[in-house]
């Protein structure tokens, strides 16, 4: 099989597209990739073994069109099997259909539609640590392969020989490797993609006091005069530890320099991408009209870290490339102060916490055999809070030892009940306000910022979200689970869970406040209805000994009436007709556990009054 895959675009965007490359060659590993790019872009790619040749786009090719006709000839010729057009604009668009490929593949987009054999919808929330952009890329391979989303990232393939030109330029230019090295990205790709150098020379100021670092400076030739300026509003001891005397030539030599740093720090852009290709950690400043969820790739909190205006002011965004929210970058640029980001770049260069305990959150999620849902789980809550406890029912699959791979907490004690279970683990906290997630959950990433901005906004004793649940593969949108708003932050000195096992609610105290934030709890239900077969037993067992505990009774009335109403309440006045056949399965389900739930309370008070007899 020969696929071509164009990326004409920006070095973030032709990194995040080599991941199509590491999936295709898995799956069909005879298979010959060819990669469109930019010529600009090429050096990023370049000695990437799973890329058999790269055709280059030429500038020349913009603007004349006898040079763009040639390569739309070349690419036919070429025969390839499969066209995937990941930058979707007219042009490639043109090249795709012309390319003769029996698979044309893009994004769904109305005027350039007719040139694919399939389109696919991009989606717009991001559902796992990888972000957008990468999650976007997988939909790309929907046409072809039923591929299941892992952790894949960008990668960069410097020789051995370019690390040691790299460390040999720094040795000889005096670096002293014996204290810390960090790369700055002073500027972004255009002035409404970069900090105010006034406030990033306060940062750089205090990174230098905080660690006494070298600093090198990223940036090209014809951005010299905006380094030089960010360079002079900084104090002469941070000057003396800014070497401007060196820096990349190339783009594979930066690539190579960055290498040998600590860690990578500045705008968000090309330069950070390149850094996490290289296992680099970062640290990104995202400017104010750009989606921190697309392009926050892998973020842990620990290596790989961002800051956005976002995160600490709604200043209610319109995210979008459009001029219109450029031309407001520099008014929030104003607002982003460096006082917002220097607690957290004080943790990241030196591991140690200055926000206030008081504003400082725990994490808690019970599991029992989760190894498949708990990776998901973690990722989501790392980037918001540095203490998260796990407190797990002596599970016999991998859980523990997946929940080892991250700075977690990993306790056990014998399964009390559900609400028993969620009380202990929130008595584990470090902390007084607590996130509490069910293992098959995860933030959202806007709900993660809006949890952010909560620290020096917190001014309720709960807070609820929307949760979102996903049923065997379907976002489901009626059937009785949307609405389903979830009070998952709270402050433990006035919330307990409370309820009845196995459905367990947040109870909070009498005259304590709580409101809505934006954002979603992602809820992987059941993957297949097997696995929602077997929860209706279990749960249906566990409800009806709460049942028969608090005194309940079980007429034959209510074991006719009350699943046939359950029925019929979610799939017609809730409206589950209209999630399709899922729909019908989840109301068919939810009244079979209404009946399972009286049948089996009846059978126990049955069985126990004969004992008592």
């Amino acid at each position: 099989m020969k696929v071509l895959i164009i990326q004409q675009k920006m070095i973030g965007d032709v990194l995040t597209s080599t991941i199509l490359f590491e999936i295709l060659k898995e799956h069909y590993p005879t298979s010959e990739l060819h990669f469109l790019v930019n010529t600009g872009t090429i050096p990023v790619v370049q000695n990437n073994p799973l890329i058999d040749k790269i055709v280059e786009f030429t500038v020349e090719m913009n603007s004349d069109k006898k040079a763009f006709k040639q390569l739309r000839e070349n690419i036919k010729a070429e025969k390839y099997d499969v066209v995937i057009d990941a930058y979707s604009k007219i042009s490639s668009a043109w090249i795709a259909k012309t390319s003769g490929a029996k698979y044309r593949i893009s994004y769904n987009k109305w005027y350039t539609a007719v040139a694919y054999s399939h389109t696919v919808q991009r989606q717009t929330l991001s559902l796992s640590a990888a972000g957008l952009a990468i999650e976007n890329r997988y939909k790309l391979l929907q046409p072809l392969l039923d591929v299941e989303h892992s952790r894949r990232q960008p990668k960069i393939y410097l020789t051995s020989q370019e690390k040691e030109d790299a460390k040999a330029l720094l040795v000889n230019s005096g670096v002293n490797f014996n204290e810390k090295i960090y790369m700055i990205s002073v500027l972004g790709s255009d002035t409404f993609k970069t900090y105010p150098l006034a406030y990033m020379a306060v940062l750089l100021d205090y990174l230098v006091k905080t660690t006494n670092a070298t600093l090198l400076f990223n940036y090209i030739p014809a951005q010299e005069k905006d380094a030089k300026k960010l360079y002079q509003l900084c104090t002469p001891k941070t000057q003396k530890a800014i070497r401007l005397d060196i820096f990349g030539k190339s783009l594979r030599s930066f690539i190579a320099l960055t290498s040998q740093c600590d860690a990578l720090i500045g705008n968000e852009g090309g330069a950070v991408n390149m850094a996490k290709a290289i296992s680099i950690p970062t640290f990104s400043i995202f400017c104010p009209w750009i989606k921190k969820g697309s392009w926050n790739i892998y973020e842990d909190g620990l290596k790989n870290v961002s800051v956005h205006l976002f995160d600490y002011i709604d200043y209610h965004p319109h995210f979008s490339n459009k001029k219109s929210a450029k031309s407001k970058a520099a008014t929030q640029y104003q607002k982003f102060e460096p006082s917002f980001i220097i607690p957290k770049l004080h943790e990241f260069v030196t591991g140690e916490i200055i926000t206030p305990q008081e504003q400082e959150y725990s994490a808690t999620v019970i599991t029992f055999n989760e190894e498949k849902n708990i990776a998901r789980c973690i990722e989501s809550l790392l980037p918001v809070t540095k203490d998260i406890v796990i407190l797990d029912s002596f599970s016999t699959d991998k859980t523990q030892e997946i929940c080892e791979r991250y700075p977690v907490r990993f306790e056990q004690q014998a399964f009390e009940g559900h609400i028993q279970q969620k009380n202990a683990a929130i008595d584990l906290a470090k902390n007084n306000r607590i996130i509490s997630l069910d293992a098959d959950e995860a933030l959202s990433k806007e709900l993660q910022a809006s949890i952010l901005r909560l620290k020096n906004n917190w001014d309720c004793n709960g807070y609820l979200a929307q949760r979102y649940n996903n049923y065997c593969g379907q976002w489901i949108q009626f059937s009785g689970w949307n609405p389903d708003r979830k009070l998952r932050v709270f402050d433990r000195r006035y919330a307990r869970w409370g309820g009845i096992n196995p459905h367990d609610t947040i109870q909070l105290g009498e005259k304590c406040k709580k409101k809505v934030i934006e954002g979603s709890i992602l809820h992987w239900v059941h993957t297949s209805y097997e696995q929602h077969s077997l929860k209706v037993h279990k749960f249906s067992t566990i409800a009806a000994k709460e049942y028969y505990d608090l005194g309940r009774k079980s007429t034959i009335a209510e074991i006719i009436l009350k699943p046939t109403w359950t029925f019929f309440k979610g799939y017609i006045f809730r409206l589950g007709i209209l999630d399709g056949f899922n729909g019908f399965v989840i109301c068919t389900f939810s009244a079979y556990t209404t009946f399972l739930k009286y049948l089996k309370l009846r059978q126990l008070i049955k069985n126990n009054s004969k004992i008592n007899s």
